[in-house]
């Protein structure tokens, strides 16, 4: 969820469902012999040729002849919003005429990204982080539209259809440049469903019982039931957490970092900010912070962290989280409930499927997760490279109406979902199918995978809620269980700190991240307090000596601008 460093962060629970196939390798998308340079050119030429479907209403409406635009994906996991024959894709086909040809990168998405920059061979649109440092690149270099001068020229309809805080907030020297996947408004932390921040802590439910069933509120709770654990079943690792890489998942380092950081330093982000010094620190001054790697490396000095965790591709931990191998595992609430426990009850009995953990206080203090309404994701850009960027923004303007969004969601009333109570719901067997074969599901529907315009809705957001409280009551129940540990973390101003990478202080930045990212296994591994202070005082040395000061200069005047930006 790049994803992330936090990015993974404090994500809204509706949105990062549409994530579930997250864990997917890479498929080609191959649905014709022609080439995607080929079929776009011809769906190009065919849509010029063609005379316009409507002269009044939607400007996506004018013209729904064949066309296809490419597409890079920033997310090299991301198979499922490949378009293939998908029930969502085929209606927005259908619908707009449009086909779009997404692309994933087959190594690092960095690499493959940064390439098609210097070398200016970019696809029709790209899907990129808003707050990824290449966006200055593309925006600085004149690599793609102002989607005000397209929207002026070619759909204004969707210009009406944007909420102005949105448009405001994502503005770049007075320019919307991209639309942001995943805004939300501020009703959305009072409707829809549950928020959870981060990624929750699970035990394995037969485990769980045989040890007692016993209350794991505290780390010395965790500590005592992970040691129960391995006794009674040597061959399940202790504790499992996903990858580590600071490159990707920001300075928590794994995204299963969040569940301790948040209750070892549960005012970390306010903590951050030092007004008097005109700085926001980085995480890894916080004492708080350092004591949950700390946590991490007393599981790893008790014999209850494997080592190799800190190794671990995605996959690797996926597959022996598909195995129930570990005790205690973290994962995503909702690919828990979709992906990891059915696929354990068909394969290995409901027994071993995983439960939720509850948080865990530190000194008698609740854990603080921060939630927020979704800035938005990843945004879609307009190269300059697009052949035809009047039909690619008018099907952003078709993606972004209601319909789009319900039809993105929900697919053909009467055929795969109904209007009940005023709101839409799936038919049954799709609604047990999203449950219990989540892969089926997106392969066969892609349903929140296709135009990948997602937004808040009172309808949508609503319907979620109920449907997810009706047949998932086990997993609402543990979102709302969670959900007490939520603050509103919206007026603090911490969205997009750090500096753009290509200045000196994003130079500085990329350092403090590498050496902290090599700094994490000696922490986690260290054999004493005593090393583990040494391996943490030689970093702060070392970050201090590249600049570090000067980024948190930095972070504290786009600390500014983001409360700027929000009009606080």
């Amino acid at each position: 969820m790049n994803k992330k460093g936090f990015k993974i962060s404090a994500l809204a629970i509706v949105a990062m469902s549409m994530l579930a196939g997250c864990n997917s390798g890479n498929n080609a998308n191959s649905n014709t012999n022609a080439t995607p340079a080929e079929t776009a050119a011809a769906d190009s030429g065919n849509a010029q040729a063609s005379a316009p479907a409507a002269e009044t209403g939607p400007s996506w409406k004018k013209d729904t002849s064949p066309f296809t635009f490419t597409q890079y994906f920033y997310g090299n996991w991301a198979s499922n919003y490949l378009w293939k024959d998908q029930f969502a894709m085929k209606l927005a086909t259908e619908k707009t005429g449009v086909t779009i040809d997404r692309k994933l990168a087959t190594g690092s998405d960095d690499d493959y990204l940064n390439t098609m920059i210097a070398s200016g061979d970019l696809p029709d649109t790209i899907m990129l982080d808003w707050n990824n440092p290449a966006v200055t690149k593309l925006i600085k270099n004149g690599m793609v539209y102002s989607m005000d001068e397209l929207m002026d020229k070619y759909a204004p309809e969707l210009k009406a259809q944007l909420d102005p805080d949105m448009v405001k907030y994502h503005s770049i020297d007075g320019k919307l440049w991209y639309l942001p996947n995943l805004y939300e408004t501020a009703d959305r932390l009072t409707s829809g469903v549950p928020i959870t921040p981060v990624r929750p802590w699970f035990i394995r439910s037969d485990i769980y019982a045989a040890i007692g069933s016993p209350a794991i509120g505290t780390p010395d709770d965790l500590v005592n039931a992970l040691k129960q654990a391995k006794e009674k079943f040597p061959d399940v690792s202790p504790v499992g957490v996903e990858f580590f890489d600071v490159a990707k998942n920001g300075f928590h380092g794994s995204n299963s970092m969040d569940y301790l950081i948040y209750s070892f330093s549960p005012h970390l982000l306010e903590e951050r900010v030092k007004d008097d010094q005109q700085i926001v620190e980085y995480p890894m001054r916080n004492q708080g912070f350092i004591e949950a790697f700390r946590f991490l490396n007393r599981l790893s000095s008790e014999g209850l962290f494997d080592p190799q965790l800190l190794i671990y591709k995605q996959e690797q931990y996926e597959e022996k989280l598909y195995g129930a191998q570990y005790a205690v595992a973290s994962q995503f609430m909702t690919n828990m409930y979709t992906q990891y426990n059915p696929k354990i009850e068909s394969t290995l009995g409901k027994e071993q499927t995983y439960t939720i953990l509850d948080g865990l206080k530190v000194d008698g203090q609740d854990p603080r997760y921060p939630a927020s309404r979704l800035m938005g994701w990843q945004g879609l850009f307009i190269t300059k490279n697009a052949k035809n960027p009047e039909r690619i923004i008018q099907f952003a303007e078709y993606a972004w109406s209601d319909e789009g969004q319900l039809d993105m969601r929900y697919g053909t009333e009467g055929e795969t979902y109904d209007m009940v109570d005023g709101l839409p719901k799936y038919k049954p067997e799709i609604l047990e199918m999203s449950i219990k074969d989540n892969a089926t599901f997106n392969s066969k529907y892609g349903f929140n995978n296709s135009h990948l315009l997602m937004r808040a809705g009172k309808l949508w957001d609503d319907a979620s809620a109920r449907d997810l409280k009706e047949s998932q009551p086990v997993q609402f129940e543990a979102m709302k269980m969670l959900e007490k540990y939520n603050f509103d973390n919206y007026p603090l101003g911490m969205e997009n700190l750090e500096p753009d990478g290509a200045t000196a202080e994003g130079t500085i930045n990329a350092k403090v991240k590498d050496l902290w990212n090599k700094t994490i296994p000696k922490l986690v591994l260290s054999k004493s307090d005593a090393e583990f202070d040494a391996a943490y005082n030689e970093f702060v040395k070392q970050m201090d000596q590249v600049g570090a000061e000067k980024v948190e200069k930095v972070m504290y005047q786009r600390h500014l601008d983001d409360l700027k930006k929000k009009g606080l």
